[in-house]
């Protein structure tokens, strides 16, 4: 595990921790070493010492120098550096950069570049499913897995809406899960409805689903839809902005978003990899 002192934060890789040094202005880290340093001099006598060289940029752009064609060069801002040390420390810390280290791409304005750090291509798969070996980046890839009954055969996605609806969590995300009417409420099992087609579906052209009037060019493809989540009720709700979800998995992908800031990306990450939500299908 890696702190920032700066942002006092903790990173659970070496890799999640460097793309943070690497994107933040504020930060004196030489990229090349994956060295933080305590303020912006430390650094200039890291590169003096180690790096035989300062940080500043040759006076020369990219095309009038043929002789310093091969010199790392900045194509946005037009200059030569002495070394990609150099080169990365520019991209670092120039307020006209919102580099990414990682894939080598800049991001039109910080909010891209936070958004880019915070998407599945920069988490390592270190959430563990209780149930088998896979591991997974996120928290909702995990619910997914386990709803679809793909790491035991004995588990689908009904019996972890009623799990979850179970665990009386507060604030309450369930849908009129409880029955009212004494001080104790009562959590309820519901009743899971399934749908299957027969030939009558064909309606000459194709095979029509009766709920939704979608249609499918064969019977296996329409009883797949209708064994979907596609006609499941909505089981969870956001508990701010109220949005409704039937699956546990959306609501989990809803918050990872913070589309509405009901909770922050790491956080639900923690959440999952400490409280371990999915015990009870382990009888832990």
């Amino acid at each position: 595990m890696r702190h920032c002192n700066r942002c006092r934060r903790k990173f659970y890789s070496e890799q999640s921790f460097h793309t943070h040094c690497c994107n933040r202005n504020d930060h004196p880290y030489c990229v090349s070493c994956r060295l933080p340093f305590r303020n912006i001099d430390d650094l200039h006598c890291h590169f003096y010492q180690y790096h035989d060289e300062d940080t500043s940029f040759s006076d020369s752009d990219c095309d009038s120098n043929e002789e310093n064609s091969s010199n790392p060069c900045c194509h946005t801002c037009d200059r030569q550096f002495r070394s990609s040390a150099s080169l990365y420390q520019h991209l670092a810390g120039s307020s006209r950069h919102n580099w990414c280290f990682v894939c080598s791409k800049d991001f039109s304005s910080p909010n891209a570049l936070n958004q880019h750090l915070s998407s599945q291509v920069h988490r390592s798969r270190d959430i563990k499913c209780p149930l088998c070996s896979e591991q997974f980046k996120m928290a909702s890839a995990i619910a997914q897995h386990i709803e679809s009954g793909a790491c035991h055969h004995a588990i689908n996605r009904h019996n972890v809406t009623q799990a979850i609806h179970n665990l009386n969590l507060i604030p309450t995300i369930s849908i009129n899960r409880r029955i009212t009417g004494n001080s104790e409420s009562i959590p309820t099992s519901r009743a899971i409805t399934t749908y299957s087609a027969s030939e009558c579906a064909y309606n000459g052209t194709a095979y029509e689903c009766y709920l939704c009037d979608r249609t499918y060019n064969t019977l296996n493809a329409l009883n797949a839809h209708l064994g979907s989540p596609a006609h499941d009720s909505k089981e969870f709700r956001c508990p701010k902005c109220q949005k409704q979800y039937s699956l546990i998995s959306g609501l989990v992908q809803h918050i990872e978003s913070e589309a509405c800031g009901v909770a922050r990306f790491e956080g639900v990450r923690e959440q999952i990899k400490r409280k371990h939500l999915f015990d009870r299908f382990t009888g832990r």
